[in-house]
């Protein structure tokens, strides 16, 4: 159980702690129904003084604001009676800065502050509401955490926050510092209703073919990171998207799952088996240079499984001659800075294996382009492969991309070796006419 001064110390205004503080004062002395008054004067206090501070950034605020002035200058009681009696709706329904679910917490709370406030509304035959100290602590607890405990952020606003940050140039590239900032700009103060949209809308970006790539690239980082930050939340709110989603997606769609929601862990789990099946299907027909770099489905580590199974069986397919043409630009950004490490032990498997001149460099195309990853003990399985494998040790284009693999890969002793060892005359580069045959 959580101690009433722990509970007091999280409210933020100064104003409401006040009240909270007579309300703890006045449970201490067993004054429970006047604790239970004070409880809600802080929440009623706390809404209105969240409306005045955000209504010069927010029209609705300015327009409650207003709204209370009149009353108040006018000293229309009937009015301030219904603006209070209508704080909670206001709150969640015109400025979101309660969930549903607080809402309806602090409904129970105004209703018994009512009971509390107005015994000559209890009939002959009832006695004098009496609130036991669970009942006031249970409405404490919940209105620190619902409201009092958060700063002056609509939902709303805070989303389109985001929405302009995601846009933008400051954005962090790093995992460590976009979780840094995720959590301290929205999740570690942020209502529960706010940190519910904001995992709902990351997601929801990560689905839309329409969007950028660049977009739907950061939601995903977004989506992983919000997943460590808040792992039952966002569980239970991916369902939520994906559910009605997912039946609806067309083929470019389920390849932005697959580029997206599907690098964050327990997404697969989380799909029907009819869309499990279709996106099986496609990553198993769709075009080697669609897969590389469309929608970049190799750059960095690969989903988790079973779409990194899926996409390693392609590597044949992606390493067939002329597979790969019409791409733009250079092979290692499609890769990334830390490509996945299981990819060049499967491309030596392939150098190895290569049936034809061709094929052989092809295969050594696509690991050229991961040259800044290999190890020297890859480096020295990789040349041992293509000693072994005629169609390469005895080709033009097999030593072309070979030689390319020299400047580009490791630099180390073992490397080095390695090379030492290629270079004898039994593994001479052919002659322009061997290449030709």
């Amino acid at each position: 159980m959580r101690a009433l001064e722990d509970i007091k110390n999280q409210v933020r205004s100064l104003t409401s702690r006040r009240y909270v503080e007579e309300a703890v004062a006045a449970y201490g002395a067993s004054a429970y129904r006047a604790a239970l008054i004070s409880i809600w004067i802080a929440v009623a206090a706390d809404v209105i003084d969240k409306i005045r501070l955000l209504a010069d950034e927010d029209g609705r605020a300015a327009q409650l604001r207003d709204e209370l002035d009149r009353a108040i200058k006018g000293n229309n009681v009937g009015a301030l009676q219904t603006f209070e009696r209508n704080l909670v709706t206001r709150a969640h329904q015109d400025l979101e800065l309660i969930g549903a679910r607080e809402a309806e917490e602090l409904t129970r709370l105004y209703n018994d502050r009512h009971l509390c406030a107005h015994p000559a509304y209890v009939s002959d035959n009832e006695e004098l509401f009496s609130p036991s100290p669970e009942l006031v602590r249970a409405h404490l607890t919940s209105a620190v955490d619902a409201l009092l405990s958060h700063p002056a952020v609509t939902g709303r606003k805070a989303i389109e926050r985001f929405g302009r940050e995601i846009n933008s140039d400051s954005f962090p590239n790093d995992d460590q510092r976009l979780n840094a900032h995720l959590r301290h700009s929205y999740m570690d103060h942020g209502t529960k209703a706010l940190k519910e949209n904001l995992i709902k809308v990351v997601c929801k970006n990560t689905l839309k073919p329409e969007n950028p790539l660049e977009k739907r690239r950061r939601s995903t980082r977004a989506a992983r990171e919000l997943q460590k930050i808040t792992p039952a939340l966002f569980e239970e709110q991916l369902r939520v998207v994906l559910d009605p989603a997912q039946n609806l997606l067309d083929d470019d769609g389920l390849m932005a799952l697959v580029a997206g929601l599907c690098s964050v862990p327990g997404t697969w789990d989380a799909l029907h088996s009819g869309t499990r099946g279709r996106v099986e299907e496609l990553l198993h027909v769709a075009k080697p240079l669609d897969l590389v770099q469309t929608h970049l489905l190799f750059l960095g580590p690969l989903p988790p499984a079973p779409i990194d199974d899926m996409l390693l069986n392609r590597l044949p397919d992606i390493t067939t001659p002329g597979a790969l043409a019409g791409m733009t630009g250079a092979l290692p950004r499609y890769f990334g800075e830390h490509p996945d490490p299981r990819l060049v032990p499967a491309l030596i498997k392939l150098a190895s294996k290569a049936g034809s001149y061709e094929s052989g460099a092809a295969v050594l195309n696509v690991l050229n382009g991961l040259a800044h990853s290999i190890t020297d003990e890859q480096l020295e399985h990789l040349l041992d492969a293509c000693t072994g494998n005629n169609q390469i040790s005895g080709s033009f284009l097999g030593h072309k991309q070979i030689e390319q693999m020299r400047w580009r890969g490791p630099q180390g002793e073992r490397a080095l070796a390695a090379w030492e060892k290629w270079d004898r005359p039994e593994n001479a580069e052919p002659t322009d006419q061997e290449a030709s045959l």
